[in-house]
């Protein structure tokens, strides 16, 4: 989806590299998919989410309860 909109980027004043840019389109594509909201800061809520559980799952940080 972002792909499709090559300025949507500068919307916002970001800068960001071809790898984020998929991957900000696939957690698009999904959240549109499952009848999520597609607001910038649900996509950033669920890359976060994404990484924090991708550092948990190679032990660089601790699991915070």
């Amino acid at each position: 989806m972002t792909n499709e909109h090559p300025d949507a980027p500068k919307q916002f004043g970001i800068r960001l590299n071809q790898e984020t840019m998929e991957m900000v389109s696939e957690i698009q594509e999904f959240r549109q998919r499952t009848n999520q909201p597609t607001t910038l800061a649900s996509i950033v809520e669920d890359a976060i989410q994404c990484h924090y559980n991708r550092l948990v799952k190679e032990g660089a940080i601790n699991e915070q309860q």
